[in-house]
């Protein structure tokens, strides 16, 4: 008799405790500390209720690296002005994100900060950006086209390798842009440099793998290095 009674009282502390657990971990949640987000914890039916937008919270000043990461469920995400930080991978895959606008005070995408975000197809980026870094938006296969903001010093390597990008102008003011780019962007059709440009590195390699880049337009005088096939048409402009 005792022994079913200590069974019985088991199974109830069992079943309590999954309660207990479903409860705190049913829906997904922000982890905070300092105004610092440092992860989103995702709900334990994400995959079964999806979230078609996640808010973040207003007061929130920095994003944490992996924050986000592989938050499948994920398709907008609203970030507030207050974030003036996003680090490293934030987003890294959230393969069903299709929309983000950065907040209005971010100086830099940091490295590989949106890689991997297959369905990724609207960017807005803000007014005061400085630099896109490293494979910031690598694998974005859905992504055709951005516009680049003239507050934009620095584009990294990689920074938009694999992407669905076609048309490209490149930014008033950009100085820097790193070696292989546009690698792998397969629609890409016409790149428009910039006058303001002052170094190309990887000695001008920026589109291997572009098979259909058809038109390259330069300002007239234009002497950095840069390598494409004889397939592409170049244009000058004053």
């Amino acid at each position: 008799m005792n022994r079913k009674k200590i069974q019985i009282f088991l199974v109830f502390v069992i079943c309590i405790s999954a309660l207990v657990y479903i409860s705190l971990n049913f829906q997904s949640k922000f982890i905070i500390k300092d105004n610092v987000l440092l992860e989103y914890k995702r709900g334990i039916f994400a995959d079964i209720m999806p979230q078609m937008e996640v808010e973040i919270p207003y007061g929130i000043t920095e994003i944490g690296e992996n924050a986000f990461e592989k938050s499948s469920e994920l398709k907008r995400i609203v970030i507030p002005d207050s974030v003036v930080k996003i680090n490293s991978c934030a987003f890294l895959d959230c393969k069903n994100l299709i929309e983000v606008k950065l907040p209005k005070n971010l100086t830099e995408i940091p490295f590989a900060c949106f890689s991997g975000c297959k369905q990724l197809r609207t960017v807005v980026l803000n007014e005061k950006l400085d630099n896109i870094d490293m494979f910031a938006f690598a694998n974005c296969k859905k992504l055709e086209h951005i516009k680049f903001p003239n507050s934009i010093r620095k584009i990294d390597e990689f920074s938009f390798c694999y992407t669905g990008l076609k048309k490209v102008e490149l930014p008033e003011g950009l100085e820097y842009i790193g070696g292989e780019v546009f690698m792998g962007a397969e629609n890409l059709e016409e790149v428009k440099f910039t006058k303001s440009l002052k170094i190309i590195d990887a000695k001008g390699y920026l589109f291997d793998e572009c098979p259909n880049l058809k038109k390259i337009i330069l300002p007239k005088g234009f002497d950095l290095d840069l390598v494409y096939d004889d397939t592409v048409s170049i244009e000058y402009y004053e």
